[in-house]
């Protein structure tokens, strides 16, 4: 099963708690650890969509496709991302990692 799952495309979302005092200094940290993503093996495609109701749970939520579940983790447990996130920690986050089941 683990060799199964290593070669399933995943779907990572991350829903992000951000006030809209603090939306430009989200985006700010968000751009400089997404810098740092898009050059990792594995990532197929992000987007990262903002809330367009007055007072949303989460102002953005991030959907990012891999080519699987070991890239994900590989690039997310990585020092340099550590290091590129640092300032996201600020935001509280919902995350998970999801792998298609139905379509």
């Amino acid at each position: 099963m683990l060799e199964e799952l290593s070669t399933t495309p995943v779907t990572a979302i991350v829903a992000y708690e951000v006030s809209a005092e603090d939306a430009e200094r989200f985006m700010d940290s968000w751009e400089r650890a997404q810098a740092f993503m898009k050059k990792q093996p594995g990532l197929v495609s992000t987007k990262l969509h903002k809330a367009v109701s007055a007072a949303p749970d989460f102002r953005f939520v991030n959907v990012t496709r891999w080519e699987n579940a070991d890239a994900f983790r590989a690039a997310t447990q990585s020092p340099g991302f550590q290091e590129a996130s640092g300032r996201l920690g600020a935001f509280p986050i919902h995350a998970s990692v999801y792998e298609v089941v139905a379509t």
